[in-house]
């Protein structure tokens, strides 16, 4: 019987470990004025148009540009979340639709903004997309 207890002990333990070490974390405040962005090292002054690479494991990776996140998500896609900045809320990465609105200035030049709506990303692109996450990466590798 005390065997039986333990192993059952031991399996609800293991089973415990294993979910939060896969759990997913959630997006972090931009250390404003304090962090570079993990690509090209410009200090982040602002939330708005920011980004952040959220590893199950490790430090947050925090971006100025979208542009920068999608430079970056190749050597991270798979083991962490990419979450991007729709107004004043944070958005996955993936969830996201995004735009390239003729008069946008982002801190890089990429010109993409995420958009928490694919018909808000639509109205605000100079072209009338509403893009997908994999689109902008595809997009930014075609840029450089």
């Amino acid at each position: 019987m005390r065997t039986h207890i333990t192993v059952i002990a031991m399996t609800i333990a293991c089973s415990s470990m294993a979910a939060c070490a896969t759990q997913a974390r959630s997006p972090e405040p931009v250390p404003v004025d304090r962090v570079g962005c993990a690509r090209c090292r410009m200090l982040i002054s602002t939330e708005t148009g920011s980004a952040q690479i959220v590893p199950a494991r490790g430090d947050t990776r925090f971006y100025d540009d979208l542009g920068c996140l999608a430079a970056d998500w190749a050597a991270h896609q798979g083991e962490a979340t990419a979450f991007v900045r729709t107004g004043q809320a944070w958005f996955d990465a993936g969830a996201a639709s995004f735009a390239q609105p003729p008069a946008a200035r982002t801190a890089m030049g990429s010109g993409f903004v995420a958009f928490a709506r694919p018909e808000d990303a639509r109205a605000a692109d100079r072209a009338g997309r509403a893009l997908g996450w994999d689109d902008v990466v595809r997009l930014v590798k075609e840029m450089s």
